[in-house]
């Protein structure tokens, strides 16, 4: 072959080597690992009413919003309630079940990108629970630094009464106090309609399925 001949196909081949190399996805286009969320919440974010596990609200919001869902929700907990001794197991598979403030320690080791909770309707009673939110919403602004916290309605499982929507609005007060962003999804079990599993107060699929609904909307 010519002495050009050699020169030109060097030239070619090395525009093709370049070529391919611009063509090769670099590290940083590559597609960012899907977010930690963890749930922070009561037997309703923990899918007691469901038929299967998957079928719970908050892991229907999880596939939608594709999240690696970190479940720390409880049966029987809330602000101020917590669940200890014979009764923990069978309200939340545990020997003893933490209020929120506990769990919120606990699901800080895994370093979430986003915090959700849910929850409240263990509180409601005679004896006011603000102190409790507000020490709550303390320990997350803490142990969350970094997060970004959503926090929804105190659900329950018809129209709210006045005390949860009393609950409901110092749960919002200090959510905003702390900088999360109140997701207001309503009631979405209070239209009734065969959204109640047989217990009548926690949902089941197709209760689970409206909250799902309302937590996905109201995240946009």
């Amino acid at each position: 072959m010519p002495v050009w001949g050699v020169a030109l196909s060097a030239v070619a081949i090395g525009g093709l080597i370049a070529g391919g190399a611009a063509l090769r996805p670099s590290t940083a286009a590559e597609e960012a690992p899907s977010p930690i969320v963890v749930f922070l919440g009561d037997s309703y974010t923990a899918g007691v009413g469901a038929s299967d596990k998957s079928l719970g609200w908050v892991n229907l919001v999880g596939e939608a919003e594709g999240w690696r869902v970190r479940n720390l929700a409880r049966g029987g907990t809330g602000f101020a309630s917590e669940v200890t001794g014979e009764a923990a197991p069978a309200a939340c598979g545990r020997a003893d079940c933490p209020d929120f403030g506990e769990m919120a320690l606990e699901g800080s080791s895994l370093l979430p990108d986003i915090v959700v909770i849910s929850g409240g309707r263990n509180d409601i009673g005679d004896t006011p629970v603000d102190a409790d939110v507000d020490a709550f919403f303390d320990t997350v602004a803490a142990a969350y630094p970094g997060s970004r916290i959503y926090v929804t309605d105190v659900l329950w499982h018809q129209q709210a009464p006045e005390a949860v929507e009393r609950l409901t609005s110092v749960v919002r007060d200090d959510a905003e106090r702390i900088g999360a962003t109140w997701l207001d999804i309503g009631q979405p079990l209070a239209g009734g309609g065969g959204l109640l599993a047989p217990d009548g107060i926690h949902p089941n699929d197709a209760g689970h399925e409206a909250i799902a609904q309302a937590v996905i909307a109201a995240l946009g």
